[in-house]
């Protein structure tokens, strides 16, 4: 569904807004372009308080006239639930309305519910949680999608594999695509917040203990983030979506789903999907998945397989019992079986979450 999204409101004369720096009330002194703006103040955040940020923009254009515009940027997940693990469905619209009107007075800037209903958007992040509860991790998920070879298919500029292995972002001029450890990524913010890929993690931080808890869960979270009007004009067509850029138009599940799933689909068809079980990352992967192994045993068998790939299974054989004695490679012998080949299966989870699409709520589907 839609997580973050910038909001910009016509405003026909100069709004009476509080609060912002510089004051609004002088913008009348200038000739040129005025910019004001209001982010949640440092007291806010401390008390676990959701605000957007808003910046406030004067132009001057012919025959004296002034455009006037305020601009909101949100995380609308976070704004209505204090959280953007659970997703938001089409019914939420109108209490998110509410909601976003309700906290705009709070910061002394008064709209009118139709204002925010029809604003622009110039900006807009889609995004999914996709939660495993079968010892897949999230690093061998993103090691695999690293190896796409997606940079022609969508033009990208940049990729960045990093934090240990926790994000795989892709990114163009006004196009960001990411996949990343949810968990892992909200863990970073509690150390320190410009270590996290996402924004504004402080609203969420008390959730750690609870997702900690949670065992076995990862959570993989697969975002498009489109920047500006062009872009998202450009992708909804792409995507096979018509309509206006208003919030009304793109607050919308089946958007939020044709667009996610169009970017899944160059991934999902250049994938090199005979190279997702090999090597040793994928190895001990698998090993992993075995819900009833323990770290001893696991690195026994990792350990035991890669010797006997690298030497001939009689050579380790002779090596073990000369030092163990003869019954030793039998009780190994076990460990020395191939577990099953499953980090392909990630794909087919992703495929199901997509093609279903079903919002995922804290309370009931994953804590």
């Amino acid at each position: 569904m839609i997580d973050t999204v910038k909001l910009v409101i016509k405003m026909k004369d100069r709004p009476d807004f509080s609060g912002f720096t510089p004051d609004i009330r002088i913008s009348e002194e200038y000739r040129g372009v005025f910019k004001a703006v209001k982010n949640p103040s440092a007291s806010t955040k401390k008390l676990g308080i959701y605000q957007p940020r808003l910046t406030y923009t004067q132009r001057p254009k012919q025959n004296n006239f002034l455009e006037r515009e305020l601009c909101i940027e949100l995380s609308l997940p976070k704004l209505l639930f204090n959280n953007n693990f659970d997703e938001l469905c089409d019914s939420d619209f109108e209490q998110l309305v509410s909601k976003l009107q309700s906290t705009l007075q709070q910061m002394n800037v008064w709209l009118f519910k139709h204002q925010i209903i029809n604003a622009e958007v110039r900006a807009i992040h889609f995004g999914k949680n996709i939660p495993f509860r079968d010892y897949t991790s999230c690093s061998s998920i993103l090691t695999n999608l690293n190896k796409v070879d997606i940079s022609k298919r969508l033009d990208v500029q940049k990729t960045n594999f990093r934090n240990g292995g926790h994000i795989l972002h892709f990114h163009q001029n006004s196009l960001d695509i990411a996949f990343y450890d949810k968990k892992a990524d909200l863990e970073q913010s509690a150390t320190s917040e410009k270590r996290s890929f996402e924004n504004d993690n402080y609203i969420q931080l008390d959730l750690l203990d609870a997702l900690n808890t949670q065992k076995p869960l990862s959570l993989l979270r697969f975002e498009v983030r489109l920047g500006n009007k062009r872009m998202i004009g450009s992708y909804l067509k792409k995507s096979g979506c018509d309509g206006d850029l208003t919030f009304k138009e793109l607050f919308s599940e089946k958007v939020a789903q044709a667009v996610l799933t169009h970017t899944w689909e160059k991934f999902r068809n250049n994938m090199p999907l005979v190279e997702f079980d090999k090597g040793y990352e994928n190895l001990l992967a698998n090993i992993l998945k075995d819900q009833s192994i323990k770290p001893q045993q696991a690195l026994a068998k990792f350990g035991l397989l890669i010797l006997t790939a690298d030497l001939d299974s009689r050579q380790a054989r002779k090596l073990l019992d000369d030092r163990f004695g003869k019954h030793a490679w039998n009780r190994l012998k076990s460990l020395s079986r191939d577990p099953p080949q499953q980090q392909y299966e990630a794909v087919l989870v992703i495929d199901k979450f997509l093609s279903q699409y079903e919002p995922i709520q804290l309370n009931y589907k994953i804590i």
